[in-house]
């Protein structure tokens, strides 16, 4: 339910700048989730296919190429996320919030984006001794530590709470909840 970074324009001009300021630090986050979702994508297609390559022409490979991807799948899927949720593309039901007012569709995201929030902390907060664990298992070949994987679960949820945080602010801020339009937000 996230609000497109253009509809800082909207809603009443005391808060435009603050709602500009927030939307630019969305625009910034998704930014960061597209460059991650592409390098760690790229990277992972690059070893698997150099992998490929070297196991049929020389019947060798690179060993770390299978573990690799325990490390940057889950920030492929962190980013991915973080790219969701600030486009509105994450799965959600509207038929019931599209029957309701404009105050209705307002209450209910805000009310929306706050449960996001609390629920990022949550998972935040159970997760971290569990990331912490994680310090002192590392992959066989590579012997990198698996903190690197688990620790983007903390990036994620972090993320996606303070994209809803910055939406929540929005919303206050008096701009509109946005209308999603499953024909322009969804994928396939």
């Amino acid at each position: 339910m996230s609000t497109h970074p253009g509809d800082a324009e909207a809603g009443p001009a005391r808060f435009r700048s603050i709602r500009a300021v927030l939307a630019a630090i969305t625009k910034g986050l998704d930014y960061l989730a597209a460059t991650l979702v592409v390098v760690t994508l790229s990277f992972m297609f690059l070893a698997l296919l150099v992998n490929v390559l070297l196991r049929y022409l020389f019947s060798m490979g690179i060993p770390w190429a299978y573990e690799i991807h325990s490390i940057l799948f889950p920030w492929l899927v962190a980013g991915g996320a973080v790219m969701a949720a600030v486009r509105g593309r994450n799965i959600a039901v509207t038929a019931a919030i599209r029957l309701l007012p404009q105050t209705g569709r307002w209450v209910v995201a805000l009310v929306v984006h706050i449960i996001i929030v609390v629920m990022a902390i949550t998972v935040i907060d159970t997760s971290f001794p569990i990331v912490m664990a994680s310090r002192f298992s590392v992959l066989a070949e590579t012997r990198i530590p698996q903190i690197y994987g688990y620790v983007s679960l903390l990036f994620g949820f972090a993320m996606i709470g303070l994209i809803a945080a910055m939406d929540a602010a929005r919303l206050v801020l008096g701009e509109p909840a946005r209308d999603i339009e499953p024909e322009k937000t969804a994928v396939g």
